[in-house]
């Protein structure tokens, strides 16, 4: 509590650096978080001495920030992939009321395990890497790979992640175990293969979502993408293939639970009709 606390607090600040005095705020959290995990959030705000005036699921945010409150009814589902966790939500909105029809997730998958699959690559190619298929790649344990240089090393792998999504090959200087570096290629065809178990992981946590929900994909009106990890190509193309419907992704999808929140609380504050949308 004390850290999201921390948290929220250098938040406030930002925000009053820039807006002046802040009232209240509307606050995102997962769909899944139950009463204990949601009230832990209100304390932490209360300690950053800021009022709560809702606290709001993140897959509905993100519905609020594409307008979906103006259709009359639908099914929609949101598949959340950020850094490190992935969820994912069935919305049914029926006469502008939200409901949570059921949610799903795996806290341990994410863009950060690109991030290490595209290492794991770089490092077999300089020979760093025991090819051993009967064991699971990961970074071997060399004397000369300190913290440091795996450090270095995923950032590289991070911003050649980056690079794939507008081109098909990209270079990133690798450093050697006997120093200097040397240069390692990577194609955008050997990243799709490399994190195609990762999708297939979020492909079996949709299919069960939708499952609990009761509905079949083409019982879906539309499908949302929230989280940096899904600007991928053929995450977006793996979206399409599970729920048959291309995906909405005109908002930058680390943004979009955010403005979804602005959205709430400019209701809230009195701007619109609060009347119309129940979460």
């Amino acid at each position: 509590v004390e850290v999201s606390a921390d948290i929220l607090r250098e938040l406030k600040k930002r925000a009053e650096d820039e807006l002046g005095r802040i009232g209240g705020a509307v606050i995102t959290v997962p769909a899944y978080f139950d009463d204990a995990q949601r009230q832990a959030t209100k304390d932490a705000a209360r300690l950053a001495g800021l009022e709560v005036l809702r606290l709001l699921n993140e897959p509905t945010a993100a519905a609020l920030a594409y307008g979906l409150q103006t259709k009359n009814n639908g099914h929609f589902a949101v598949y959340d992939l950020g850094g490190g966790t992935f969820d994912v939500t069935v919305l049914l909105l029926e006469d502008g009321v939200f409901q949570v029809k059921s949610t799903g997730g795996d806290s341990q998958l994410g863009g950060d395990d690109m991030d290490r699959a595209i290492a794991n690559e770089l490092l077999e190619q300089l020979g760093w890497l025991s090819a051993d298929k009967a064991r699971p790649r990961s970074l071997v344990r060399h004397p000369k790979l300190t913290p440091a240089v795996v450090r270095l090393l995923l950032d590289k792998a991070r911003a050649l992640k980056h690079a794939l999504t507008n081109q098909n090959a990209v270079e990133a200087e690798v450093p050697l175990p006997s120093g200097g570096t040397r240069i390692a290629r990577i194609t955008r065809a050997r990243f799709d293969e490399l994190i195609v178990p990762l999708l297939e992981r979020t492909g079996a946590t949709c299919r069960r979502a939708m499952k609990d929900a009761g509905l079949k994909p083409e019982e879906l009106d539309g499908v949302i993408l929230v989280g940096g990890a899904t600007r991928v190509p053929s995450v977006r193309a793996f979206v399409k293939k599970i729920f048959g419907h291309e995906p909405l992704a005109d908002i930058d999808p680390e943004q979009v639970v955010a403005l979804g929140a602005a959205v709430q609380a400019d209701l809230l504050a009195g701007q619109g009709r609060a009347d119309e949308i129940l979460l």
